[in-house]
């Protein structure tokens, strides 16, 4: 163990595990003694009165209370500072590191400081940047009507197929299915392929978009009409229920029509003419039976279509129409937090680098000189508290001994006068009641 000599001029080497043993031998109770009983004071400050003319510093502390009161706390104050100072002194060879530990510390604790700077920089960025603000004004707005709908709805969600991709592609399927079957007729009927796909696409259509009328109107019927709906609103309801039917009744009217003419020419074409195979060679044609069979699979599609979209609907349109908004409203606030947040997660990953390598320094350096550390930390602890025990019971004597003085001066059996210097002032008892009196054994053995 390394040892020097102490800086009084002695030649007894200090050695530090000794300094430390006698610092951390002077206990608390040594401070707690200068706590005088009350009484005791009381007589002690009677006696100052008895001279009737009492001189006050400008400190606010008497002849009287220097001598009871402060030079006893003085003198256990610098009994303290002699052991504290003997070990600062045997601590001097480790303070190197130590004070590089403390620093290496202090430097972390300054990189995080700048990195909370620099995430608050970023955060008063992105409300100041009006741009962002109505994306973020917009996201909260929708989510409060959105929350205000789920509780409105028991907290379940709302039925979004319909606003789907796949709900398109399924209706997609019911228009090839709806060409799969009238293709051949209005083929037959027309001539001409290219005007038989051209009708069959747009009849498909009509006949898919009056099943998502059909299904949506159905699944929302009891909203759609409900008594609080006013009649302008009742009255768009049914009007797309009338356009949806009357598409309907146009497919399933001139794909029978077409139908039975198809029938018709394929049974004038065979009575034409004779036939070597006789009735072996033609094919029964019953126009009635290929109407009631198209229609049948028309509104068998139309069914299909129906149940899709009854599905795929709310019961609420309003709710559907609000998720929707929240959803696109949310992703695009989701997008400017995910730019923002990776800018945050760059300022956190750097400065999280540095600090690490601060204290991956300091925890190095602090292993060669923990016993030492560990010393000074205990004795640090100790130095607060018993300054602290000095300060209360000094603090309370004085307040008893001042109280005393006040009271006589008041009464009159005494005079007080503020010495400043050389000269002297009368002092009356209020600007002393309002004098705070000062005293700090540390600073007083300094000075």
């Amino acid at each position: 163990m390394s040892s020097i000599y102490d800086t009084n001029g002695k030649d007894e080497p200090v050695d530090l595990p000794q300094a430390f043993r006698d610092a951390m031998n002077f206990t608390l109770s040594r401070a707690r003694a200068l706590s005088a009983p009350t009484e005791a004071i009381r007589h002690k400050a009677e006696d100052e009165i008895a001279f009737g003319h009492i001189n006050i510093d400008d400190d606010g502390i008497t002849s009287g209370m220097r001598l009871v009161v402060t030079e006893p706390a003085l003198e256990v104050s610098a009994e303290w500072r002699h052991l504290k100072n003997r070990f600062d002194t045997a601590m001097h060879p480790y303070m190197a590191d130590i004070t590089a530990i403390v620093d290496l510390r202090h430097q972390a604790h300054d990189i995080k400081l700048k990195r909370d700077q620099q995430l608050k920089a970023i955060e008063l960025e992105l409300s100041q940047d009006p741009k962002f603000g109505n994306i973020d004004e917009n996201y909260h707005r929708s989510k409060n009507r959105y929350n205000d709908f789920r509780d409105k709805h028991l907290n379940r969600d709302a039925q979004m197929f319909a606003k789907t991709k796949i709900y398109w592609v399924l209706l997609a399927l019911v228009l090839v299915t709806e060409c799969f079957v009238n293709y051949h007729a209005f083929n037959a009927f027309w001539g001409v392929p290219a005007v038989a796909l051209g009708t069959t696409i747009i009849l498909g259509l009509l006949l898919a978009l009056a099943a998502h009328q059909h299904g949506e109107l159905v699944k929302q019927w009891s909203y759609l009409f409900a008594p609080s709906k006013s009649p302008g609103d009742k009255a768009g309801s049914w009007r797309m229920f009338g356009l949806s039917t009357t598409a309907l009744i146009i497919v399933l009217g001139f794909t029978g029509w077409a139908r039975w003419a198809a029938a018709m020419e394929a049974m004038h074409s065979q009575g034409v003419g004779d036939n070597i195979l006789g009735s072996v060679g033609v094919v029964q044609v019953n126009p009635a039976r290929d109407v009631f069979i198209s229609l049948i699979a028309n509104l068998g599609a139309w069914m299909v279509g129906v149940i899709i979209s009854y599905v795929g609907h709310d019961r609420d349109p309003d709710y559907m129409d609000i998720t929707k908004q929240y959803h696109v409203h949310r992703k695009i606030w989701e997008k400017m937090q995910a730019v923002m947040k990776s800018r945050r997660q760059h300022v956190v990953a750097a400065a999280d680098k540095e600090i690490e390598d601060k204290e991956r320094a300091a925890e190095t350096r602090s292993k060669s000189v923990r016993p030492q550390l560990d010393m000074l930390n205990q004795v640090s602890i100790h130095d607060a508290a018993i300054e602290k025990e000095i300060k209360d019971a000094t603090d309370a004597n004085v307040a008893v001994y001042k109280d005393v003085i006040l009271k006589a001066a008041t009464s009159g059996k005494a005079k007080l006068y503020l010495v400043q210097g050389a000269t002297t002032r009368p002092l009356s008892a209020t600007d002393y009641h309002r004098m705070t009196v000062h005293f700090s054994p540390s600073s007083d053995l300094i000075k």
